[in-house]
């Protein structure tokens, strides 16, 4: 999502000075309150939460929120409408931050070993490519509020928690003039694409403290029903956090722009993956992704 310039310029200035948070931290807030604004949707601050980089704890959240907040809320027209909606908006960080503190518990499940070499891993893909050390992150984020929200067990969550982080970690194996060129792709370079899961899958497999997630990173492309890669499996017998994975990844990779294509809203990412439900992912938990993002279909207008 983009900042919305006119709703920037109809801050005052002394907002931004005034304010204990970085520029980023409040241009955040102005943001998530536009968006929620122009869809209606108090919910849509947990598009916020979960896609903002180095955002602060919970209290500095709320405190940025609130401020931003009482801008709105000033008094004029459709006063009593725009406090409505504004306390709707702060109760949902507050519920949703709530739920920040299940996933702190079952991060705290991930064995420390397997923690400390994942960090590892993260930060040599980190001087390989840092948007894709980035995404890894954000994606592991959204892989883990997911699996908690979905009420998985701590083991599996921990499982989701590694995996995600390590998702990409085969794409240093391909080279970079392949990675990063514009469609279409050769039949020999589409293939080496293609097998980034097994390679990520065989360098986890080689370290003991991760070798019980590698099936989890080499599933992670296979489709739901049965075409996808490397092995074409199908259903149940992908494991479920390679189908929970496969979800957050095409969601979040759709939201960034791609030398082939631009980067689409949250709403666009959303309905594709709902689109593609029963074929690429699995229906229930592109449903349950959907509610855990706070999804409302757009109504087709008759003629």
């Amino acid at each position: 999502m983009t900042i919305s310039q006119d709703v920037l310029e109809a801050l005052p200035q002394s907002l931004y000075r005034s304010l204990p948070w970085p520029a980023h931290t409040i241009d955040s807030c102005v943001k998530i309150v536009s968006e929620a604004q122009r869809t209606n949707n108090p919910r849509r601050v947990r598009a916020w939460i979960d896609f903002e980089r180095a955002t602060p704890g919970g209290e500095e959240i709320l405190g940025c929120l609130d401020s931003v907040l009482h801008q709105t809320t000033l008094p004029g027209e459709a006063f009593a409408d725009r406090v409505r909606f504004a306390n709707k908006l702060r109760q949902e960080a507050v519920d949703y931050l709530r739920s920040s503190g299940a996933m702190s518990s079952a991060k705290e499940t991930v064995d420390p070993q397997a923690a400390a070499i994942a960090d590892g891993l993260l930060a040599a893909l980190r001087l390989h490519d840092a948007e894709l050390a980035e995404h890894s992150e954000i994606m592991a984020e959204l892989a883990t509020r997911f699996a908690v929200t979905l009420g998985l067990d701590a083991a599996t969550v921990a499982r989701v928690t590694l995996a995600a982080k390590l998702h990409d970690i085969g794409k240093m194996r391909v080279a970079r003039s392949i990675a990063a060129k514009p469609m279409p792709l050769t039949a020999a370079e589409r293939k080496d694409v293609q097998s980034y899961p097994v390679y990520g899958a065989d360098t986890l497999a080689a370290m003991p403290a991760l070798a019980h997630i590698a099936p989890i990173v080499r599933a992670q492309r296979e489709w739901f029903d049965g075409r996808g890669y490397p092995a074409g499996t199908l259903r149940e017998e992908i494991p479920l956090e390679s189908r929970i994975i496969a979800i957050a990844d095409a969601f979040h990779t759709m939201t960034l722009a791609r030398p082939y294509r631009t980067a689409r809203t949250t709403n666009e990412a959303m309905e594709e993956v709902l689109a593609a439900a029963g074929t690429q992912f699995d229906p229930e938990l592109a449903g349950a992704f959907a509610a855990m993002l706070s999804y409302r279909p757009r109504i087709a207008r008759s003629a």
